[in-house]
């Protein structure tokens, strides 16, 4: 996989603050299948749910309240991973449909610190039971070389990673459905980071 993008200013601050590339398990599968009945409620749908043009079978969730309790668990979970303090800057979900993908991209500065998290899938003959929809993030290797890390992800599982610095990426999806959330973070140090913080008790994007 290649990348032929700009990384943004802020990822030179990974010589300070590092972020891995590694495979976590937060949640377990109960929490996990919990997590995805709330993204395919009809309720959420209708009260937090938008489209995206970018993913047409997707219904996407910025900032939905439900997912305030899982961002904090999730915080606490990748935190012995970083040498410095976080704070949470945005969430969001998505619930993908056939065909959906992710192009190669990095991300802003609110996505210093990013979590992909698997909730759950739908199945089909194409993507029959037991599958996972893999995502691919582009690392270093101890000589300085990008290699590309692809993590399977199931339930309860994710992908810790630098946003601001390792392109990643999805495959086309063949399933019907798949529930993905994003929890982003930065660093806890006064003024490099705060402009990237939002109002992060209501689950409001960040700048």
């Amino acid at each position: 996989m290649q990348f032929y993008g700009q990384r943004p200013p802020i990822a030179a601050e990974y010589a300070k603050y590092p972020v891995p590339i590694r495979h976590i398990d937060p949640l377990t599968g109960a929490e996990a299948a919990a997590a995805y009945e709330l993204l395919k409620d009809a309720d959420n749908i209708e009260a937090y749910g938008e489209r995206d043009n970018t993913y047409p079978s997707a219904v996407c969730f910025y900032g939905a309240p439900f997912l305030a309790d899982y961002a904090a668990a999730v915080k606490r979970h990748i935190r012995p991973y970083l040498d410095y303090d976080i704070v949470e800057t945005y969430w969001y979900a998505r619930l993908y449909g056939m065909g959906d993908k992710l192009d190669i991209h990095v991300d802003r500065g609110a996505c210093f610190i990013s979590v992909s998290i698997c909730f759950g899938y739908d199945f089909n003959t194409l993507f029959p039971d037991g599958s996972a929809w893999p995502i691919g993030a582009l690392g270093e290797d101890g000589d300085g070389a990008e290699r590309e890390v692809l993590f399977a992800l199931r339930p309860g599982e994710g992908m810790l990673y630098p946003g601001c610095s390792a392109p990643h990426w999805r495959d086309v999806f063949l399933g019907e459905h798949c529930g993905q959330a994003f929890f982003h973070y930065v660093p806890a140090v006064a003024d490099t980071f705060d402009a990237y913080i939002g109002d992060t008790e209501r689950g409001q994007p960040a700048p």
